[in-house]
């Protein structure tokens, strides 16, 4: 890294939904700490409250893109208790857990078919 660089990290993701409350159903199953909220630019939305990483789920409203192409990531406490969850809430496992250098990962699709990555860390 180049000595005149900034450090910066990931501060904020930001979703759409087509189904709101699904979605804050869904995410707060596999362990996301959501609290309704609403000011601009989203209006009315969740977002996190345990993370460094702001989440936010947004309604997707007429004419808005989708945001299904994003891939993205979250750290769970117990890759097995979210998977039994997530077809109960109305998500999709795409590819079961297995180990990897990072702890043990599966990938998932939410209710509206965003695709992500659950994430047990190795303790």
């Amino acid at each position: 890294m180049p000595a005149n660089s900034l450090s910066s990290s990931l501060g904020l993701l930001v979703i759409r939904s087509d189904d709101l409350e699904r979605a804050a159903e869904f995410y707060s199953a596999i362990g996301l700490q959501l609290v309704k909220h609403s000011h601009p630019p989203c209006g009315v939305h969740y977002s996190t409250t345990n993370s460094p990483c702001v989440f936010e789920i947004c309604q997707r409203e007429e004419g808005q893109s989708p945001t299904t192409s994003v891939f993205f990531g979250i750290n769970v406490e117990s890759i097995d208790n979210a998977l039994r969850l997530v077809p109960d809430k109305g998500g999709r496992i795409k590819a079961a857990a297995k180990d990897s250098d990072w702890g043990r990962m599966a990938t998932v699709s939410d209710p509206d078919g965003h695709s992500l990555m659950l994430i047990e860390r190795r303790r």
